[in-house]
């Protein structure tokens, strides 16, 4: 009979370093999926690493299966939230778009016609770029409010 030292229990399998893995990818991937080129491939690293992570628990070769299953749900996440973004990005541009285009190129004759007036060079001038980037951004500011 074997003797165990009072106030330790004896260790278990270890914690997949998969499950950790994909619970950091997936996290990462949800809190990032504004930016597509990093979310998408992180939530798809998630998913194939969870899912192997998954497999050994199942053997028995590790613990850690609340991990892997989290990493495994955020990869869907973002896989959905990105999916969601780019299209309606996407819908935006093209059903958008022309009417974006005709105000940015009225406001672009509208300030060649003030720089014109103000006889400012954009290309030459400090005073001319800076007209130009402040109206840039008041444009910018214009066209998020509409």
């Amino acid at each position: 009979m074997s003797q165990m030292t009072p106030g330790y229990a004896p260790a278990g399998p270890k914690s997949s370093g998969l499950a950790i893995a994909s619970m950091v990818l997936g996290i990462v991937s949800v809190v990032l999926f504004c930016v597509a080129y990093v979310s998408f491939p992180c939530a798809i690293l998630a998913l194939v690493l969870g899912a192997i992570a998954r497999s050994k628990i199942s053997r028995g070769e590790a613990s850690g299966g609340g991990m892997a299953m989290a990493g495994i749900i955020c990869g869907i996440i973002s896989i959905v939230l990105t999916s969601l973004l780019l299209i309606v990005g996407m819908s935006l541009l093209h059903f958008g778009g022309p009417a974006l285009q005709n105000m940015l190129n009225q406001n672009a004759q509208q300030l060649q016609q003030y720089l014109q007036k103000q006889q400012l060079q954009p290309a030459t001038s400090p005073a001319g770029m800076l007209h130009l980037q402040l109206s840039a951004a008041a444009n910018l500011l214009g066209c998020l409010r509409s």
